[in-house]
């Protein structure tokens, strides 16, 4: 494992009380923030969805580490990560974000010199964390939560049908998605039109998603961090992933928060969760009315009371 305090060329939580980087082991290069709790408490290490960033969740985490000191990173593809060249289906294959989440939950634990971790995945870093229990590589955390991650049910499930029909949806949508923009207010417009998923979002957390998520271009405007190719391949990996299969393997306590079952028209998790937390022995499942997948986003009053009664605060 290699650690650096370089600071990256694009930091998508401006603020952090520390920032360090981690190496993975194909060259790959991922930002590490860190929130310095306000009075002595555990340590929780925050893993984002597909195409945000940690900066995405900032507004949320500056309130959890009034009492958390709070650790994230962007993942591969995304924020100020860097990632070597090659074909897209091997260097965000979904083995890579679990191998990933690994060398920087290593390195986490490395500073907190036998403090308890709690890890905290959502979407994309939630699927990274469950392959990681699924082949009983997670170090020794405290408590595991993960929200709606994003396992495919394969055919003879009951959500197998909505899946196949909303995933290629989000693949092809991502694949569409407009990278260059003259500026951040002119995303923001964007996201909130319509009936995109962004539009949504609390005020502070849509406004701190823009700005982690958009990069100055040389020249002048802005471009995504994350390019459309990439979210669509990394939507493409999980559609193709078969850890449903394996679900069964996981011998540690889980977490998992689904989304508003009444929501399926656009999210395919929330159909498929019961019966996913069925296949695990030890997991304890939460499912909130009243919002979509990108909940901490929708709600963060809601989501910050939800994490804040897990790690034992009242």
């Amino acid at each position: 494992m290699h650690l650096s305090q370089t600071t990256p060329a694009f930091v998508s939580l401006p603020g952090a009380d520390e920032i360090f980087t981690v190496a993975a082991g194909d060259g790959a290069v991922l930002p590490v923030y860190v929130l310095r709790a306000e009075s002595p408490g555990p340590a929780l290490l925050l893993g984002h969805a597909n195409g945000l960033a940690a900066g995405s969740y900032g507004p949320w985490l500056r309130d959890l580490a009034r009492d958390v000191q709070v650790f994230a990173f962007d993942a591969r593809g995304n924020g100020g990560s860097t990632w070597p060249a090659g074909p897209l289906e091997r260097v965000f294959a979904v083995e890579r974000f679990a191998d990933d989440l690994l060398r920087v939950m290593e390195a986490v634990r490395a500073r907190l010199a036998g403090g308890r971790l709690y890890y905290l995945g959502h979407s994309l870093g939630a699927a990274s964390g469950l392959d990681l229990a699924i082949a009983h590589r997670l170090p020794e955390l405290a408590a595991v939560m993960l929200i709606e991650p994003p396992v495919f049910p394969p055919p003879g499930t009951s959500a197998h049908a909505v899946a196949e029909r909303i995933q290629p949806l989000l693949i092809e949508g991502a694949r569409r998605r407009r990278a260059d923009w003259p500026s951040v207010e002119a995303f923001a417009e964007r996201l909130k039109s319509g009936k995109s998923p962004f539009a949504r979002f609390a005020p502070e957390m849509l406004e701190a998603h823009c700005r982690a998520t958009l990069k100055p271009k040389p020249g002048g405007g802005f471009t995504l961090c994350c390019p459309p190719e990439i979210e669509a391949q990394v939507f493409a990996a999980h559609h193709r992933g078969n850890a449903w299969s394996r679900l069964d393997q996981v011998e540690i306590a889980l977490d998992l928060v689904g989304a508003d079952p009444t929501s399926v028209e656009f999210d395919w998790i929330a159909a498929a969760i019961p019966e996913m937390a069925g296949r695990i022995k030890r997991a304890r499942l939460t499912q909130l009315a009243g919002v979509n997948h990108l909940m901490i986003q929708e709600d963060p009053k809601r989501l910050l009371a939800l994490v804040r009664r897990w790690l034992g605060y009242a």
